[in-house]
């Protein structure tokens, strides 16, 4: 009898795997219809109906993005079975930023969007309102912030390297400096809007060294005076288009306004300008494409609007951008500044700070005699005292008193408290020199004991009675105690210095405690005037120096 023929396991190997592979393959076929039919279900038609996208854009970026809107639009998209249309609306990106951070979207600026494109990422730091943007933003029109000036001015710049740190002395001098006689001063326009922005925040970094601005370089004193000397007396203009239009039959020399800040896109359509960039930072305005949400926004409007974010970034789309005159995207997004930052910069332009005017109080009691190091806590203090007047500009104003307690030291208890060392005035050559000469001959008391409080009710007397209008008015007491032996206690000395307030003219004080025990007066004292109080273990290191210049120099 002849034996049953087996089926070879050759064979059935080569048909499971045929069945595998053919069910694999029908798999990713079905996810792959499954997936595709989340974006386009064309073969169902629009079964969900239709669906909009409102899409809000800065003015300057609104022909190309509308162009790419209708491209988008003649494709007939489906999208999770709704037919899609994207409606763009322009507005300024100012009126959207008030708009959402005043909590209450206004029916003027049209439909709330579910993708907003300003004119760049500080737009989008400055409406940071929690949750609203999803992701971080990136650029889908990029062009640099440049000046918007007459060609021979630009000739002019140029041949002199003018970077952004010279343009708060050309706003504030004359032209003459880089031969442009009869020209007068840079005449720099500072409208409302991001381009002053963008610019007043390239001459913070050129003049700090810290691309972007953080908190710290943001706030110091340096920063604040080259922004503000650029911001005060800038020519009035009701926008950057005004700026960039100069009236027929004035010549660029008597003209009212020599120069704003633009993108470079903006100077090249027709201004009959020329752009200039300053040597130094290289402000953009980036125009990224915010994805929004919120309760107006269901999830189809989310997707299409990152589709056709992403559409606007592709070959074909960009092509409308490069054409109208804006750059290539870049590899990277440019980096962002922080809001905190650009709070502080707005401020400054709405208000100019010119420098810090302060008046330093010094102990010079036997406590200051301590050594630290290689020289007394005095001495370190007079150091870093001349350190910091050194590097203050010229429109900063500084006066130093001593004090200690003159009257355990002499028995006349009508004795002054205190020794003015130069008057609180203006930076100028003459008054560093007479300050310089001054602090040289200052030493130690040998009296334990100091009339600190009484000190500093006289020199906030004083500081409010001389307050300096568009300058931060400021105290800073140094001291190795307290150890005060006053008749002004420390509730009195409260009493008084709140009775001597005028919110209309501020005065800060500042107070570094240096090996002493401090006092809870002068810590509340400083805490309810916006100062800082620093308590350090000695003065021989950099963070007594630091304390002492970030006090003299802080607006």
């Amino acid at each position: 009898m002849a034996g049953s023929r087996g089926v070879s396991k050759g064979l059935v190997g080569v048909v499971v795997a045929v069945v595998l592979l053919v069910a694999v393959v029908g798999g990713w076929f079905w996810l792959r219809q499954r997936a595709d039919s989340q974006v386009a279900s064309a073969h169902d038609g629009c079964v969900e109906g239709a669906s909009g996208l409102a899409v809000t854009v800065d003015p300057d970026i609104a022909v190309e993005v509308k162009a790419a809107a209708d491209r988008y639009n003649a494709t007939k998209p489906i999208v999770r079975d709704h037919c899609v249309t994207v409606t763009v609306t322009s507005q300024p990106s100012a009126a959207v930023v008030a708009a959402f951070t005043s909590g209450g979207w206004d029916q003027k600026l049209g439909t709330q969007p579910a993708l907003w494109i300003p004119d760049s990422s500080r737009s989008i730091e400055m409406m940071r309102v929690p949750g609203l943007v999803q992701g971080s933003p990136l650029p889908v029109a990029v062009s640099p912030i440049v000046l918007a000036v007459p060609d021979q001015l630009r000739q002019a710049l140029d041949a002199a390297k003018i970077s952004w740190s010279d343009l708060p002395r050309l706003q504030q001098g004359s032209l003459s400096e880089i031969g442009l006689s009869g020209w007068g001063g840079l005449r720099m326009a500072m409208p409302a809007g991001d381009g002053s922005l963008a610019a007043a925040l390239a001459v913070g970094s050129a003049v700090s060294g810290s691309d972007p601005l953080t908190d710290d370089t943001a706030h110091a004193g340096q920063v604040t005076s080259a922004i503000s000397r650029l911001a005060a007396g800038a020519p009035q203009v009701a926008d950057s288009s005004s700026a960039l239009t100069t009236p027929v039959g004035v010549t660029a020399a008597n003209a009212a306004v020599h120069a704003t800040a633009a993108t470079e896109q903006a100077v090249q359509s027709g201004t009959g300008l020329t752009a200039y960039h300053p040597i130094g930072a290289a402000p953009v305005a980036d125009h990224p494409a915010a994805l929004l949400t919120g309760a107006w926004v269901d999830k189809t409007q989310n997707l299409v609007a990152g589709l056709f974010a992403d559409y606007l970034r592709a070959p074909d789309q960009q092509k409308l951008f490069t054409d109208a005159g804006f750059a290539a995207l870049p590899a990277a997004p440019p980096p962002v500044t922080a809001k905190s930052v650009l709070d502080q910069v707005h401020s400054v332009l709405a208000k100019p700070v010119l420098g810090v005017q302060a008046t330093v109080l010094v102990d010079t009691s036997a406590a200051m005699a301590v050594k630290d190091g290689t020289l007394t806590r005095l001495g370190n203090t007079l150091g870093a005292l001349q350190s910091t007047m050194d590097v203050m500009p010229a429109d900063f104003g500084l006066g130093v008193w001593t004090y200690s307690d003159l009257a355990a030291d002499d028995g006349d208890s009508s004795a002054t408290a205190y020794q003015v060392q130069g008057a609180t005035g203006p930076l100028t050559p003459a008054h560093r020199t007479e300050l310089a000469k001054s602090l040289s001959t200052v030493s130690p008391d040998e009296v334990k004991t100091d009339r600190a409080y009484t000190t500093l009710e006289a020199a906030y007397k004083n500081a409010v009675k001389n307050y300096a209008d568009g300058h931060t008015n400021t105290i800073l007491l140094i001291t190795g105690g307290p150890n005060d032996d006053s008749t002004v206690s420390g509730t009195q000395l409260l009493s008084d210095i709140a009775g001597l307030t005028d919110p209309a003219h501020p005065v800060r004080i500042d107070v570094i405690v240096v090996g002493g025990k401090g006092s809870p007066t002068l810590q509340t004292l400083a805490q309810q005037s916006n100062g800082s109080y620093t308590r350090l273990t000695t003065s021989d290191d950099l963070k007594f120096g630091s304390a002492i210049s970030q006090a003299l120099t802080t607006s």
